[in-house]
């Protein structure tokens, strides 16, 4: 695990990789960079308009190695000429490909017939402010907002809210019975009730390194990662849409339940 993030360049190995064209040095990286630590989770380097740098992630933290693998440097990329953060922007590119992964039906959602606004939100029935957020799904939904919740059960498997969790989701109406956990009231698991679902969502949420819950994610890729008022939020959304068309755009699966 990458322990102390105490500097803006980290020297990590000097395993070279030198004179290997840029899709070998693509292919090696990660491998490089494992090395210098067995135990971190890397993800795949990914080229950058800078060259010799690749953006990759070591344990959920975003920055560029250098294509020896010898150096990571921590932080984001700007184009000062078109004035764009080079790193967000291929974040939001990624977590639209994740969120892609939530098969039809999956989801439980909350909203109008025909949202002008879809948000994906990675939910937790104990969480307080998952439950403050769903208090206002219903105000939400008066100012054409539909809420798409996929689980996230912080404590992971195996743990009262995962089986909480689970029977939400086997349950046959799900929308009541995710009010009802939200609200503290019990939801019987059946013995036939399986987790397959909570586990993906749990995997997605970890690749897209969501940092608690409920995390809120837009149909751009924009994660505004945590609570927002009703009000707030519907703000947030109309600037979104104001930045250009199609960036706020309805979701596919926005009548599931």
């Amino acid at each position: 695990m990458m322990r102390v993030w105490g500097c803006w360049v980290v020297m990590l190995v000097t395993v070279p990789v030198f004179g290997a064209s840029a899709d070998d040095v693509v292919g090696k990286l990660r491998a490089v960079v494992e090395a210098h630590d067995p135990g971190s989770k890397v993800a795949a380097p990914e080229r950058s308009p800078v060259s010799g740098l690749y953006l990759t992630s070591i344990d959920g933290v975003s920055g560029y190695v250098s294509a020896d693998g010898r150096y990571f440097i921590v932080g984001d990329m700007l184009d000062l000429a078109s004035r764009t953060n080079v790193t967000e922007e291929g974040r939001k590119a990624r977590r639209r490909e994740l969120l892609k992964r939530i098969a039809p039906g999956e989801a439980i959602v909350f909203g109008p017939e025909r949202p002008k606004y879809t948000v994906t939100v990675f939910t937790d029935a104990d969480c307080p402010y998952c439950r403050k957020f769903h208090e206002e799904v219903g105000e939400l939904a008066a100012k054409g907002v539909a809420v798409r919740y996929v689980a996230f059960p912080r404590a992971g498997p195996g743990s009262k809210t995962w089986k909480t969790m689970a029977g939400v989701w086997c349950a046959k109406e799900r929308r009541e019975a995710l009010t009802r956990a939200t609200r503290g009231e019990e939801v019987r698991v059946g013995n036939s009730c399986g987790d397959a679902v909570i586990a993906q969502h749990y995997a997605l949420g970890q690749q897209l390194g969501i940092p608690g819950t409920p995390m809120l994610v837009m149909t751009d890729g924009t994660s505004l990662g945590g609570y927002l008022p009703a009000e707030k939020l519907v703000a947030v959304l109309e600037e979104i849409s104001a930045q250009g068309p199609g960036r706020a755009a309805v979701d596919g699966d926005s009548h599931e339940q």
